[in-house]
C-alpha cells in the first residue's frame, strides 16, 4: 500500500482525497474506514495536528452528500467522532511524545471513558443491551436455533457487549495509527515501525492499575463490579498488543518464516480466546523481559 501512502502525502488535495474515497467506500465494506482514519493519521504524524484537522475538516464537509444519499447526515458526525477524531488525537499525541506505549494508554482511556459513560448513562446497562438484541430472536428462531440456546446466548452476549463496545473505542483507531506509522516508516525512516513495535511494552505502573481492577471486580458487587469487569477487557487488549509485540520481535530475530504470524492472526480471528494467551505472554514479559533474552539468529 506504499502507492496510497505516497499518494496521501503528495498535497492536502490528495489527502482529502484518500481520506474521503475510503470513508465513502466504508459505507460499503466497513474496512475501508482504517485507510481513512490511516491517510489522516499520516497527515498528522508528518506535518502536524493543524494540518490534520484541515484535512479532517475538509473531508467532513465533502463527506456529507454521499452520506445523505445512504443514511443521513448524522452519520458524517458519527464517523468522524467514532473514527477520525480519535485518530487525530492519538497521532498528534504520537508525534509529540514518539512514545508508542504511552499512546495505547491512551486508547485505553478512550475505551474507559466510554464505559464509565454508559454505566454512568444506564442504570442497568446488560438489561438494556439485552431489550435491544430481543430483535435478534425471531431472527434466530427462523434460522433453526433451540429457544434455549438463543435466551442464553443473548444473555451471554448482553453482559459482554458494553466491554466490547470499550475495545472498539480502544482498538479501531489504535489500527488505523499503526497503518499510519507504518506507511510513515515507509516513506521516512525504513524500518523504524518493526523496531518501535517490537520494543512496545506498557508502562510499568499500569499492571498496578489492572491488579487494582482485578480486586475491585473481586471484592465487589452489582454495579461496580460490572464496571470493573468491563475495563479489564481493556487492560487485556493493552497487554495482548505487548504479547504480539514479543511475538513480532521473536519471529524477526529468530528468522522464523512470515507463516508463523500468519497462523496466529488467522488463529485470533477464528478463536478470539488465544487473544487471552497474547495478553499473557504481554504481563509475564513485563516482568520477565522475554525480548532480552531472545538471541539473533546465527545464520
Amino acid at each position: 500500500m506504499n502507492f496510497l501512502a505516497t499518494y496521501t502525502m503528495r498535497s492536502r488535495t490528495s489527502a482529502v482525497v484518500v481520506v474521503l474515497v475510503a470513508a465513502i467506500l466504508s459505507l460499503l465494506l466497513p474496512p475501508f474506514s482504517y485507510l481513512s482514519g490511516a491517510a489522516l493519521g499520516l497527515v498528522t504524524l508528518r506535518h502536524g495536528g493543524r494540518d490534520g484537522l484541515v484535512v479532517m475538516a475538509l473531508a467532513a464537509s465533502l463527506f456529507v452528500l454521499p452520506a445523505l444519499v445512504s443514511g443521513g447526515s448524522g452519520m458524517v458526525a458519527i464517523f468522524a467522532a467514532v473514527v477520525w477524531f480519535p485518530v487525530w488525537l492519538l497521532a498528534l499525541l504520537l508525534r509529540q511524545t514518539v512514545s508508542l506505549p504511552l499512546v495505547v494508554v491512551a486508547a485505553m482511556l478512550l475505551g474507559a471513558m466510554s464505559v464509565v459513560a454508559i454505566h454512568l448513562a444506564l442504570a442497568d446497562p446488560e438489561a438494556w443491551w439485552r431489550g435491544k438484541l430481543e430483535l435478534l430472536q425471531p431472527v434466530l428462531s427462523e434460522a433453526g436455533w433451540n429457544e434455549i440456546d438463543i435466551r442464553q446466548g443473548l444473555d451471554v452476549l448482553a453482559g459482554a457487549m458494553t466491554a466490547m463496545l470499550a475495545g472498539a473505542v480502544m482498538v479501531t483507531p489504535l489500527i488505523s495509527l499503526f497503518i499510519a506509522r507504518w506507511w510513515q516508516a515507509q516513506l521516512y525512516n525504513p524500518g523504524g515501525w518493526r523496531k518501535e513495535f517490537h520494543e512496545l511494552r506498557m508502562p510499568a505502573p499500569l499492571m498496578w492499575v489492572a491488579a487494582a481492577v482485578v480486586v475491585v471486580a473481586l471484592a465487589t458487587s452489582g454495579g461496580m463490579q460490572r464496571l470493573a469487569g468491563d475495563l479489564l477487557l481493556l487492560f487485556m487488549l493493552g497487554y495482548m498488543l505487548q504479547g504480539l509485540g514479543v511475538i513480532h520481535n521473536l519471529v524477526y530475530r529468530r528468522g522464523l518464516h512470515v507463516g508463523w504470524l500468519v497462523a496466529l492472526y488467522a488463529l485470533l480471528l477464528i478463536i478470539p480466546q488465544i487473544a487471552v494467551l497474547v495478553a499473557v505472554v504481554g504481563i509475564v514479559d513485563s516482568w520477565a523481559d522475554f525480548r532480552s533474552r531472545i538471541e539473533p539468529d546465527a545464520s
